[in-house]
């Protein structure tokens, strides 16, 4: 009888340090309580406020434009 060959996903450990790991900008993946929220307003807090004067004021209306060109949307 022929033993079988394990299919790797690709991670070294298998998958199994995902509960420790973190990714490149410093945010832990851990057994964290925080909620997506906390996290987002820790990042946000990191900007500084000359960067968020740069934002144009209809970019929440006018994402797409930004992002891929498309016609704006009026006011």
């Amino acid at each position: 009888m022929r033993k079988r060959k394990r299919r790797s996903n690709g991670l070294r450990d298998g998958g199994r340090a995902a509960a420790g790991a973190s990714t490149k900008g410093g945010v832990s993946l851990g057994n964290s309580p925080e909620s997506i929220l906390d996290i987002v307003s820790e990042a946000t807090r990191q900007v500084p406020e000359r960067d968020w004067a740069r934002l144009p004021t209809d970019l929440s209306k006018n994402v797409d434009h930004y992002l891929y060109g498309t016609k704006k949307k009026e006011r």
